[in-house]
């Protein structure tokens, strides 16, 4: 499996096709791989957690029936304003990112979009098990402005564009309900998975409004009283 995880972390780090994926592995070996391979791709320097595989659409395209979690490594953490090449694999994620004090409570949310990709040798690979191994396509993303926490998220939403024309619209509570009881989900998961929680860490809740290709163009995620995200993809 080291060898495995190290062609992978490379891979990731040099934005790469993945090497070839082993068949059958169970939940456990592939969460087990997954902290392997963050070790072996960042040294531990991790940003946070991203649930992944939140909506049931997904989950069935990529055979399992629960949502995932994965690691945010702090070296693809990009601000607002950022530009990036476009490539095989590389999608875009509108979400809600929490930051949390050293007990896994809230302490504020705001804006995210996601840049993940997922590069498989073969399209039998892409598999719920093997993006749990891989890290649920971790990469980089991109955060906007923090805001004052609040009681719920049920009447915001977001409307991403693309050279002004609109890619998608989708409510704040389209992934597991929002990003509060979202964000109860992935703690739990975290401690389950004896996955250190600290003060300060980034939990990207769950895309809304479907995962995009990310195509050239120069986007607006506009997120209401939250704020907005722009980027460029070249």
């Amino acid at each position: 499996m080291s060898e495995l995880v190290q062609s992978l972390a490379r891979a990731i780090r040099e934005r790469n096709t993945f090497p070839p994926m082993p068949e059958n592995l169970t939940l456990d070996e592939a969460y087990a791989m997954q902290a392997e391979l963050v070790q072996a791709v960042c040294g531990g320097d991790v940003a946070g957690y991203k649930a992944g595989l939140t909506a049931p659409a997904g989950q069935a395209q990529f055979g399992i029936d629960h949502p995932l979690i994965g690691v945010l490594y702090e070296s693809g953490r990009l601000q607002s304003g950022a530009s990036f090449a476009s490539g095989p694999g590389v999608m875009l994620e509108c979400e809600i990112g929490v930051v949390i004090d050293a007990t896994g409570a809230a302490r504020t949310a705001g804006p995210v979009i996601e840049v993940p990709r997922a590069a498989w040798a073969s399209p039998a690979d892409a598999k719920g098990i093997n993006m749990a191994a891989s890290n649920i396509a971790a990469d980089r993303f991109i955060t906007g402005e923090q805001a004052e926490l609040r009681d719920d998220y049920d009447d915001l939403a977001v409307t991403l564009t693309r050279d002004g024309e609109i890619v998608t619209q989708a409510p704040l509570t389209e992934a597991l309900g929002g990003p509060l009881p979202a964000l109860q989900w992935m703690t739990s998961v975290a401690q389950e998975l004896e996955r250190p929680l600290a003060d300060g860490m980034l939990m990207i809740t769950g895309a809304v409004g479907g995962i995009q290709p990310a195509q050239p163009g120069e986007y607006v995620a506009d997120y209401g009283v939250l704020g907005k995200v722009t980027f460029t993809v070249t």
